[in-house]
C-alpha cells in the first residue's frame, strides 16, 4: 500500500481512486461478457499482499461471480481478517511470498507499510512522514517460491502490492506466470525503503516475461517540506511523486499466440478490474475474427458502456493519427 500517508488517509486517497477507475466493475457490459464468452475456466485472480486495508479492485468482479481468487497474506491480524469475510471463490494462504529464503517481516505502526524491508530514513526524514519508520513487531518467517506452489494453479491477473519485495516475487515465479496475461504492481517512484529494487527493476523483470505498461491507475504524491509550507494547501502541491499501481499486459504485438481462453478472461478483466474498454473490445475484435464470438458483440458491449464514453449517434469521428 502507499508509502505518502497514515493509514486513514492511504484508505481514502488509494480507495477512492480505485472507487473512482473501477466503479463500472458491476454494470451491464460486464455481465454482458460473464454471460457471453465461453470460458473453459473461470477467471482467475493471484493476490499477494492481500491484505483487506484496501478494497481490491477485482472485488466488484468477485461480487458478481466473475473470478476466483487466490491470496498470500503473512501479516496474522490481516490474514484472520480475510479468513473471517472470505467468499466460497477465495482461498488465501498466511505466508510471504518471495525468493525462498528466511526473511523478517516488519509490521509497521501503521499496517499498510507491512515489508520484509527495513525503513529508509533519510528518506522519511526528506517527506516528513514519521510513520514510515515505525516498526512496532518483528516476525521471523520463510518466503515461498510461487514456481515451488503446485497447489495454486494457473491464474490470469497477478496483483501485487508488497512494499519493495515484489522483484524477488516475479523473478521467482516466472514459470507460474507463463499464462498470465495482466499484472497490478504497486511501483515505487521514490524510496521508502532501504534497498527496495524501485520502477526500474521491476520494470526490467516483467519486460524480460514479456509484459509492458498498459496504464497507470494514479500517482501518489507528498509535497516536499518547505518553510512556507504553512501557507499552501498540500493537496495543491503534493510535488514529489512516491508510488502507484501500473497496469502492465502481455505483449498485444503478439495477439496471435494468445489462446481463446487468454483472450476471452482478458477481456473480462480489462472490462471490469482495470477498465480499459479498448483492450477489451481489441480481444472481443481477435476472438470475433477466430469466430470464437459473435461478430456484433463488440458492438453490443460499446452500447452498453455509459454514455460518457460514447460519441453521440451521427457524430464524425476523430481522424486517427497518423505516423
Amino acid at each position: 500500500m502507499s508509502g505518502a500517508s497514515t493509514a486513514a488517509a492511504e484508505a481514502a486517497a488509494k480507495g477512492g481512486q480505485v472507487g473512482e477507475a473501477h466503479e463500472a466493475g458491476g454494470a451491464a457490459h460486464v455481465r454482458l461478457l460473464l454471460d457471453t464468452l465461453r470460458l473453459d475456466r473461470p477467471v482467475r485472480i493471484l493476490d499477494v499482499g492481500a491484505s483487506p486495508i484496501i478494497p481490491a479492485p477485482y472485488r466488484p468482479l468477485l461480487a458478481m461471480g466473475g473470478c476466483e481468487i487466490v491470496g498470500f497474506e503473512p501479516n496474522p491480524e490481516a490474514f484472520r481478517r480475510l479468513e473471517e469475510t472470505k467468499s466460497a471463490r477465495e482461498t488465501y494462504f498466511p505466508f510471504a511470498v518471495g525468493n525462498g529464503s528466511r526473511g523478517e517481516l516488519k509490521i509497521y505502526k501503521s499496517p499498510g507499510f507491512t515489508s520484509l524491508f527495513e525503513p529508509y530514513l533519510a528518506a522519511s526524514a526528506f517527506v516528513g512522514t514519521r510513520s514510515w519508520r515505525k516498526i512496532e513487531k518483528r516476525v521471523p518467517l520463510e518466503t515461498v517460491r510461487m514456481d515451488d506452489r503446485t497447489d495454486v494453479g494457473p491464474f490470469d491477473l497477478f496483483k501485487i502490492d508488497i512494499q519493495g519485495g515484489e522483484l524477488d516475487v516475479f523473478a521467482n515465479a516466472r514459470a507460474a506466470m507463463a499464462g498470465t496475461m495482466a499484472v497490478i504492481v504497486e511501483m515505487r517512484y521514490y524510496p521508502i525503503y532501504a534497498g527496495e529494487p524501485m520502477i526500474g527493476g521491476v520494470d526490467g523483470e516483467l519486460r524480460a516475461q514479456g509484459f509492458f505498461i498498459h496504464k497507470f491507475l494514479g500517482v501518489k504524491s507528498k509535497p516536499v517540506p518547505n518553510s512556507q509550507m504553512a501557507r499552501l494547501r498540500k493537496r495543491r502541491v503534493a510535488d514529489q511523486a512516491i508510488d502507484g499501481d501500473v497496469v502492465y499486459v502481455r505483449d498485444m504485438a503478439k495477439v496471435a499466440q494468445y489462446s481463446d481462453g487468454q483472450l476471452s478472461r482478458l477481456a473480462i478483466l480489462a472490462a471490469s478490474v482495470f477498465e480499459s474498454h479498448t483492450l477489451a473490445l481489441f480481444c472481443l475484435d481477435h476472438l470475433a475474427g477466430r469466430g470464437a464470438v459473435p461478430g456484433d458483440l463488440a458492438a453490443r458491449y460499446v452500447d452498453l458502456l455509459p454514455e460518457s464514453l460514447r460519441e453521440p449517434e451521427g457524430a464524425v469521428p476523430a481522424a486517427e493519427d497518423e505516423d
